[in-house]
C-alpha cells in the first residue's frame, strides 16, 4: 500500500498520541509497528531505529525515579543466584546447540549472548569484538526482535495461567526474555511490584555484557594473535538508572513529581517498542534462515522453562 509520506506520518504519530493516552500496551504497540512497517511502510525508518534506542534507554532511567535504594539492592541481591546461572546455561547451551545444528560460528555466538544477557544491545556490543558481518548481526538481532515480540504476549498470559506472583514473574520475565524493552513491557502488563522486580534484575544482569564482551576481545585477539581493537561499550543509561532510584530515596521533595515521570517514562518505552515494530522490514524476513531461527527459539525456550521451574520449585 503506498500512501503519501504525509498521511504514513500522520498515521505514525496517531500511534504515538494514542501510547500516551494510554490506550495502547506494549504488545499491541509493537504489532502496530509491525503491520505499519509490513504494510504502509516507514518513510523515516532510519529516525525511529534510532529514537527506539534513545527512548528506550529514556524510559529505563524514568523509572528509576519509581524504585528506592534499598528495594533495588536487594531485589538485585535475591536475583543473583538466577542471573549467573541462566547466563551460564546460555552460553553453553546455545553454542553446543550452534555446533550440532551447523550455525556459523560466529552467528552461533551472537545468537547465545543475545539471549544470555540482554538481546540486541548485547549482540551489537559482540558482534564488532568477534569480527562478525553486518549481515549475521542483522540476522541475530531480527531473530531476537521476533522471539522478543512472542514473549511480550506469552509471558503475561502464561504467568496469569500458572499463577505466578509479582515477584516470581519480575524474576522469571527479567531471566527468560531477552532485551529489556521487552522485559519492562511484558512486566507492566503483569502489575507494579513485577515491573519493579523485572527491571532491577534484567539491568544487574545486562552488566554482564562488560566481561563478557572484554573476555571475548581477549580471545579473538590471542587467536588472531594480534591486539584486539574493539572497544567496550558501557551501559550508562543504568548508571542513570540507579542515579533516579537514589534522587527518590533521598530527596523527598523529587516524590512530588515522581508520578508524571513515571508516565512519560512507561509512555517512552511502549514508543520505543511502536518504533522497533516499525523498523522490520520484508527484506529482513527474507534473510532469516531456518537453522539459526531453530537454535534461537530452542535456546530460549530452554532457558525460559528452566528458569520458571528454579522459582517455582527452588526459590
Amino acid at each position: 500500500m503506498n500512501l503519501p509520506l504525509a498521511v504514513r506520518i500522520t498515521i505514525l504519530l496517531g500511534l504515538i498520541i494514542a501510547i500516551f493516552l494510554q490506550y495502547l500496551n506494549a504488545g499491541t504497540a509493537l504489532l502496530c509497528g509491525l503491520v505499519f512497517a509490513l504494510v504502509l511502510g516507514n518513510p523515516i525508518r532510519d529516525k525511529t531505529q534510532k529514537w527506539a534506542g534513545l527512548l528506550l534507554k529514556g524510559s529505563v532511567i524514568g523509572l528509576g525515579f519509581g524504585l528506592n535504594l534499598q528495594t533495588l539492592w536487594t531485589t538485585t541481591q535475591e536475583g543473583i543466584g538466577f542471573t549467573v546461572g541462566t547466563i551460564a546455561f546460555a552460553l553453553i547451551t546455545g553454542l553446543l546447540l550452534g555446533r550440532a545444528l551447523k550455525v556459523d560460528s560466529q552467528l552461533s555466538q551472537l545468537i547465545s549472548t543475545g539471549t544470555a544477557i540482554c538481546g540486541g544491545s548485547a549482540i551489537a556490543a559482540m558482534a564488532p569484538t568477534i569480527g562478525a558481518k553486518p549481515e549475521q548481526t542483522a540476522i541475530a538481532v531480527s531473530i531476537v526482535f521476533i522471539l522478543n515480540g512472542v514473549a511480550l504476549y506469552v509471558f503475561p498470559w502464561a504467568g496469569g495461567l500458572i499463577g505466578l506472583t509479582q515477584e516470581q514473574f519480575g524474576l522469571w520475565a527479567a531471566l527468560g526474555i531477552h532485551d529489556t524493552s521487552s522485559v519492562v513491557g511484558a512486566a507492566s502488563v503483569y502489575g507494579e511490584q513485577a515491573l519493579t522486580i523485572a527491571t532491577a534484575t534484567k539491568l544487574a544482569r545486562a552488566l554482564w555484557i562488560i566481561p563478557l564482551v572484554l573476555g571475548a576481545s581477549w580471545y579473538t585477539a590471542r587467536q588472531a594473535k594480534q591486539e584486539s581493537k574493539a572497544k567496550v561499550k558501557l551501559p550508562y543509561f543504568i548508571l542513570l538508572f540507579v542515579l533516579a532510584s537514589a534522587i527518590t530515596t533521598f530527596v523527598p521533595q523529587a516524590q512530588a513529581v515522581t508520578p508524571s515521570l513515571i508516565f512519560v517514562a512507561k509512555g517512552a518505552l511502549i514508543t520505543s517498542l511502536l518504533f522497533m515494530g516499525a523498523g522490520f522490514t520484508k527484506t529482513i524476513l527474507k534473510t532469516l534462515d531456518m537453522m539459526p531461527m531453530v537454535q534461537a527459539t530452542v535456546l530460549w525456550v530452554s532457558i525460559s522453562s528452566g528458569s520458571l521451574l528454579a522459582i517455582l520449585f527452588l526459590q
